[in-house]
């Protein structure tokens, strides 16, 4: 029997360059599965139905939440955003690790249910620099901008929901920290199985 897989929940704000790091990530460890979200809001640029999001109507959104087909579900930036519960359990009983990308209420709907994960937040290594990605992205009214960056500052309060903060200098070096955490997490001594039948006889002795 497989050992069941660990979920890692990764957040953070926009324009920190996660899409980035992620991708880089995906490269360094293709076993990796990553779940796609589900969202309202319309394609941007380069992004590809089913490997970015899934984009679906917000009356369909609302029907998947009615079925309760969502681990967790927010509404960011007046757009919905959704996490499938089946695709993440599939997984997990793969004894594949999942990498899930949400926004910090996501995480709160999690935290509150104390669904089982490791919770990593990427900020960036400061307001300014958060700023100038934002405005280098070229895709935001000035309006739309001001609210990413309200949102941002708020989202960076909440650092302590998390297990691990990295602070995204470049995102080469919080993809290598990335690994070296996923790494970690999978020889926990609460994960460890006897690899040898005298190994697991000499740990059911008594101490």
């Amino acid at each position: 029997m497989n050992q069941e897989g660990i979920t890692f929940i990764l957040s953070a704000p926009s324009g920190t360059g996660k899409t980035t790091t992620c991708g880089i990530l995906r490269e360094k460890i293709p076993d990796l599965k990553f779940s796609v979200s589900h969202t309202t809001r319309s394609p941007r640029k380069g992004e590809v139905e089913g490997t970015d999001y899934f984009y679906i109507s917000e009356s369909k959104f609302k029907a998947k939440i009615e079925e309760g087909s969502f681990l967790e579900w927010a509404k960011v930036h007046n757009n919905y955003y959704g996490t499938c519960r089946d695709t993440v359990s599939q997984c997990l009983k793969n004894g594949d690790n999942i990498l899930l990308e949400l926004d910090v209420q996501g995480v709160q709907s999690l935290r509150k249910m104390n669904y089982p994960g490791t919770y990593i937040f990427i900020i960036p290594p400061s307001i300014e620099e958060l700023v100038r990605r934002l405005k280098g992205r070229g895709t935001e009214t000035e309006e739309a901008l001001e609210k990413r960056i309200a949102v941002g500052k708020q989202e960076i309060q909440k650092y302590e929901l998390y297990d691990f903060v990295l602070t995204n200098y470049d995102s080469r070096k919080t993809a290598d920290t990335l690994m070296a955490i996923i790494e970690a997490e999978g020889v926990r001594m609460q994960r460890y199985k006897p690899t040898s039948q005298d190994i697991e006889d000499l740990l059911r002795e008594p101490t």
